[in-house]
């Protein structure tokens, strides 16, 4: 196949979007080497996504453990580490997230309506979230 219009040159062709999630919850850092646990390492490999040409980032965010975390304000904190780190990604989290309590006495908040629009309480805010 030859292409004699210049259509292969980056400045003709349609925009391309790529969009990572280093982050997923599913697996733990016992399953590879390779996945991000501190606050630092999540935000380096957003920088690294970056770098090699993702565009739009669907953000987890882990415990000390490796374990996925549900806790709004560890979204708060990275997200707007994020935001430092790499300004022109579009930041993404999911809907489906089930937030747990953080004050002694409170009770979780599961998978529901309410749950969802407390997605609505980040700050920084995603620019997506997925439903």
């Amino acid at each position: 196949m030859q292409f004699l219009d210049d259509s292969l040159l980056p400045e003709n062709q349609q925009p391309l979007v790529i969009q990572v999630a280093p982050y997923g919850p599913e697996f733990l850092p016992s399953d590879s080497g390779d996945i991000p646990v501190t606050m630092a390492e999540q935000v380096q490999k957003a920088v690294d996504c970056w770098n090699a040409g993702a565009t739009v980032l669907h953000v987890h965010v882990r415990e000390a453990d490796g374990k996925g975390s549900k806790r709004l304000s560890m979204f708060n904190e990275l997200l707007a580490r994020l935001r430092v780190a790499v300004p022109d990604m579009i930041l993404q989290v999911g809907g489906s997230i089930s937030f747990a309590p953080e004050n002694e006495g409170a009770a979780a908040k599961w998978l529901s309506d309410d749950t969802r629009h407390m997605l609505a309480e980040l700050e920084p805010t995603p620019d997506q979230v997925t439903v």
